[in-house]
């Protein structure tokens, strides 16, 4: 995986509208790119915007640098590159949040009992549970 950073200034109060504008029309160039991953706008105060991009290959990060300095450059007037202009480099650790994670579900079945003694059937990430007849709960 490779990452590129890049800084910007923008005119006094066009923080908000520079967002909204590069969200719209440059995004989608980068989603465009083979090897995208994520692209991260960041308003890093004192009208300064730093974009961060991911890629999984180096030709995907060459190609993420070129199309921002053309988009950029050509695009919207009211962005001026500042030092350092580009930072790009492989990702050597990495971390995210799990959001797939799930509540284990098997106490929610239980019926009058503290521990579960059925059989179990898993599809996929899906749990499914066989319920306890009213016999065997008692």
């Amino acid at each position: 995986m490779h990452g590129v950073i890049r800084r910007y200034r923008v005119r006094l109060g066009t923080v908000a509208q520079a967002g909204h504008y590069a969200e719209k029309g440059f995004l989608p160039i980068l989603r465009d790119i083979p090897g995208f991953i994520s692209g991260h706008l960041l308003d890093t105060g004192n009208d300064v915007l730093t974009f961060v991009a991911l890629f999984e290959t180096p030709e995907g990060a060459t190609a993420g640098v070129q199309a921002s300095r053309e988009w950029f450059r050509d695009e919207w007037s009211s962005f001026r590159p500042l030092p350092p202009e580009v930072i790009t480099g492989e990702v050597l650790a990495v971390s995210s949040a799990d959001r797939r994670r799930r509540a284990d579900r098997r106490s929610l079945a239980l019926v009058g009992s503290s521990t579960w003694t059925g059989g179990e059937r898993r599809s996929g990430l899906d749990r499914r549970v066989e319920a306890p007849t009213f016999a065997a709960v008692g």
